[in-house]
């Protein structure tokens, strides 16, 4: 009885009833929280229409990375905390947590728009995924109470999402800010992250003695590894496939895109080309693979050309050789010339309609010339009359 009463005694005492204070503080934190989403919203708008002012401010919000890096590795953490730290500390982590918080508001939201411009839309396509990663920890950011009570008070939590953010913004950063080739900037991206979690993760003097040295680079080899051999999950942010088409027939005078059209007449199929339009801030410094397939096979594969004369990067392939049975579904792919997915165009193609009779009679007009009454048997197709091209879309489809 004596030890049953011990064991009474030493039970953990009922949780105290929240206060209405502290009630009312929550209730502020959650408002914040959405006033912060409306805020992050802004910066995504701003990001899709200003890409002229990008540079400057992903060097502004790297620079200010830097001081999250440093924030993350000495403040936060449960290794940190203590239950009688004095009330100075405490207010520098409250304010050093809410400055971190704005600075992965402003960064997360700032990246979503660029990598889903860039990113190829379809259940098919392999490289959207890292758009939904950045959407969601850029809304996790944006939750004060989860921020800092979850993510800001687990040092290998807080250390992964960094890692996938400080990724994000150097995949960025070296194409569009030192004109590095988009698979050269991933391959860079991805090792120098393994360093960085590393030393956020584990204190200075256990990364760099023999054994820490050794697993952070087998990290960032493995990373980089991974970048090769992945490198079409990735899109090659910021630059993106805007516009495009595939086009058919004697092009115009002044033609950059040729019209679109969903279905191609097998007997239409002169001068067949792909057309892709596109778009990098920074300055494209890749060169753009167009790979045709016909029901998934290989047809032709080749380096796009700039069409001159057109606003921007405007790049153009063109068919040698038509299949001698073209009918079905065509695709040109855009890719980096390291194989990094830019967006897929389609087209089908379509037997042709047999023409219809030709005209038999003439009848005499008023004013004594012979006019045919022709009807359409001469129009092989109801609007073969303009150069037209495929719908473009940036799907993927294996």
């Amino acid at each position: 009885m004596k030890r049953s009463a011990e064991s009474n005694d030493s039970s953990p005492a009922p949780a105290k009833p929240e206060t209405r204070f502290r009630r009312l503080v929550r209730r502020i934190w959650w408002l914040h929280s959405l006033w912060a989403l409306a805020f992050g919203i802004g910066v995504m708008i701003f990001a899709r229409e200003g890409l002229r002012y990008a540079e400057q401010l992903l060097l502004l919000l790297a620079g200010s990375w830097f001081l999250v890096f440093v924030a993350l590795r000495f403040i936060v953490g449960r290794g940190e905390l203590d239950e009688k730290e004095k009330l100075h500390k405490k207010g520098l982590r409250l304010i050093t947590n809410y400055v971190i918080k704005n600075l992965y508001q402003q960064m997360l939201f700032f990246l979503v728009p660029l990598y889903a411009s860039s990113a190829t839309w379809s259940l098919t396509s392999p490289n959207w995924w890292i758009v939904v990663v950045l959407l969601v920890f850029a809304v996790l950011s944006t939750m004060d109470l989860v921020f800092d009570n979850i993510v800001m008070e687990h040092r290998l939590l807080a250390s992964f999402m960094y890692g996938v953010c400080m990724f994000g913004v150097l995949n960025l950063i070296l194409p569009m800010v030192f004109g590095w080739p988009h698979f050269q900037a991933l391959t860079v991206a991805a090792g120098l992250t393994a360093p960085a979690v590393a030393l956020l993760s584990f204190r200075v003097r256990a990364v760099i003695r023999p054994l820490g040295l050794l697993v952070t680079i087998g990290a960032a080899a493995g990373l980089m590894a991974a970048a090769w051999v992945g490198r079409i999950a990735i899109p090659p942010a910021p630059t993106a496939m805007s516009a495009g088409a595939i086009g058919h027939g004697k092009p115009g005078q002044y033609e950059c895109l040729p019209g679109r059209k969903r279905r191609i007449p097998a007997n239409q199929l002169e001068d067949l080309r792909c057309v892709t339009e596109i778009a990098a801030p920074g300055g494209l410094a890749d060169r753009i693979i167009h790979r045709w397939t016909l029901d998934g096979k290989l047809v032709h594969e080749d380096v796009a050309q700039r069409i001159p004369g057109c606003d921007g990067e405007v790049l153009r392939t063109r068919i040698p050789v038509v299949p001698a049975a073209p009918i079905g579904s065509w695709r040109c792919t855009a890719y980096t010339d390291e194989g990094q997915l830019l967006g897929v165009l389609k087209a089908e193609v379509a037997e042709a309609r047999q023409p219809a009779r030709p005209p038999q009679d003439a009848a005499p007009a008023r004013d004594g010339r012979t006019t045919l009454d022709a009807g359409t048997g001469d129009a092989p197709w109801p609007d073969a009359g303009r150069d037209a091209g495929s719908e473009s879309t940036q799907t993927f489809d294996p």
